[in-house]
C-alpha cells in the first residue's frame, strides 16, 4: 500500500477536527439542558419520594439525553485517539517530503498546530487546539469554582500544567489522590481508569491551595480562560465542582 501524502492526511485531519468540535458543542448543550433548574442533572434520581417516575420532568427524554451524552463521550475519546494517530502519520509524511505541502496557507487544523507547533499559515489568536479531558457536570453555588466563573457544561482543557497530553514523567501525581479532587475524593478515584489525567489534576489541586491556577475551558465551542483559587470553604473539597472524564 502506497504511503499517504501529507496533504491527504491534513484533509482528513480537518474533517475529524470539525467533527470533534461539533461533538464538544453537543456535549455542552446536553449538559446545560440536563442541569437546568428543576432538571435531575447527569446522575440525579428520576423517581419521586414515593418511588414513582417524576411527573415534573420528561423522564424518557432525560434518559435519552443521558445515553446520548455517554455515547458522545465514548465517540470523543475514539476520535481523539484517531486524531493522535493521524498526527503521527503527518509527522512522518512531512519529514519524508521535506515539509512541502500543497495545502493553502492558513488551512492547517488546530489539532495539527497543537502537535507540530507550526502551521501552514499564521496561527489564530486563540493559540493551539484545545483538547478537553473532562466535563464539568456539577458546580456548587458559593464555591471557589462558582466564584471563578466555572459553569456546568464547561469542557476542561487545561488546569495549570495539566492537559490531555500524557505527563512527561508518567503518573508521579498519583500519590496526591486523597482530598485533591475538585469535589472530594470521587473525581480522583475515577481517574485511576482514565489514564491518570484526573490524578494529575488532583496533584496540582493539592499543591496549589490558596494560589491561583490558570484554567482553560471550552464553553459552547469557544475558549475561556479562568483563574481558579483552590481553597477551603463551607463545602467539600477545594473547588466545589465535579469532573466527569471524557
Amino acid at each position: 500500500m502506497a504511503a499517504r501524502s501529507a496533504d491527504d492526511i491534513r484533509r482528513e485531519l480537518r474533517d475529524l477536527d470539525a467533527q470533534r468540535k461539533a461533538m464538544e458543542e453537543e456535549v455542552s448543550m446536553l449538559s446545560e439542558k440536563l442541569n437546568a433548574p428543576g432538571q435531575p442533572g447527569l446522575k440525579g434520581s428520576l423517581l419521586d419520594k414515593e418511588g414513582f417516575p417524576r411527573s415534573d420532568i420528561d423522564v424518557a427524554q432525560v434518559r435519552r439525553d443521558r445515553h446520548r451524552l455517554i455515547c458522545l463521550s465514548n465517540d470523543h475519546r475514539a476520535l481523539s485517539d484517531k486524531l493522535a494517530g493521524l498526527l503521527a502519520q503527518l509527522h512522518a509524511a512531512t519529514r519524508g517530503s521535506g515539509g512541502r505541502s500543497d495545502v493553502p496557507a492558513g488551512s492547517a487544523t488546530s489539532a495539527e498546530r497543537e502537535a507540530t507547533g507550526a502551521a501552514a499559515g499564521p496561527a489564530p489568536a486563540a493559540g493551539p487546539a484545545l483538547v478537553p479531558f473532562a466535563l464539568i457536570d456539577e458546580v456548587t453555588d458559593g464555591s471557589p469554582a462558582s466564584l471563578a466563573g466555572l459553569q456546568v457544561g464547561d469542557l476542561l482543557c487545561a488546569f495549570g500544567d495539566v492537559t490531555a497530553a500524557p505527563a512527561p514523567n508518567g503518573d508521579a501525581a498519583a500519590s496526591a489522590n486523597g482530598g485533591a479532587s475538585a469535589s472530594g475524593s470521587t473525581a480522583a478515584t475515577a481517574a485511576a481508569g482514565e489514564g491518570g489525567v484526573l490524578q494529575r489534576v488532583a496533584a496540582t489541586l493539592a499543591s496549589s491551595e490558596g494560589r491561583a491556577v490558570p484554567t482553560t475551558v471550552l464553553r459552547r465551542g469557544a475558549p475561556l480562560f479562568l483563574s481558579l483559587v483552590p481553597q477551603r470553604w463551607a463545602g467539600r473539597g477545594l473547588l466545589g465542582c465535579h469532573l466527569q472524564p471524557l
